[in-house]
């Protein structure tokens, strides 16, 4: 028996597998024209560059921001090796910043060879992050120096104890 013949015999089956294809490729269709959500702002810890408090801030803010005092604040990933909700326990892994070189190119609309994203290598290199006892001393957030700051927060609870990442209002 060959194709025409089989689908000539079992027509309710083409038809519901017709049906199927087609509701599948609308799927398709209005997913890819429905806007896509913009990223969830969430409440992150900042710190003020002139006197090391940390402050309450929307994760939309690209630092330095101003903090409460005036001067700069970078944004502090701020994490716990127990119960976030215990200040004692919390501590600071890294410091983030991008240059103004690098924040105007991100905040830029993309429109020519200076915009938004597509200005891969400005955004890069003027990603810079610290560790939290380095009195300002900055290193770009993807060189060797960067991630060992990063990674250095795993050690820090000791044993096999993992750090656990805090955000304000959540413990």
């Amino acid at each position: 028996m060959n194709l025409r013949e089989w689908m000539n015999q079992n027509s309710a089956v083409v038809t519901i597998i017709a049906v199927v294809l087609l509701l599948v490729s609308l799927g398709v269709i209005i997913m890819t024209l429905t806007p896509q959500r913009a990223a969830r702002v969430v409440d992150v810890y900042f710190m003020d560059t002139s006197d090391g408090a940390l402050f309450i801030d929307k994760s939309d803010q690209l630092p330095p921001i101003t903090a409460p005092s005036g001067k700069e604040g970078v944004r502090a990933f701020v994490f716990s090796c127990g119960d976030c909700g215990d200040e004692a326990s919390r501590f600071i892994g890294w410091l983030e910043t991008y240059t103004p070189e690098a924040k105007k190119a991100i905040e830029t609309p993309a429109e020519g060879p200076e915009g938004g994203m597509d200005n891969y290598e400005v955004v890069e290199n003027g990603h810079l992050v610290a560790a939290p006892n380095s009195n300002g001393k900055w290193v770009m957030a993807n060189s060797e120096p960067g991630f060992k700051i990063m990674d250095n927060v795993q050690t820090h609870c000791g044993g096999d104890v993992a750090p656990k990442p805090c955000f304000p209002g959540r413990d």
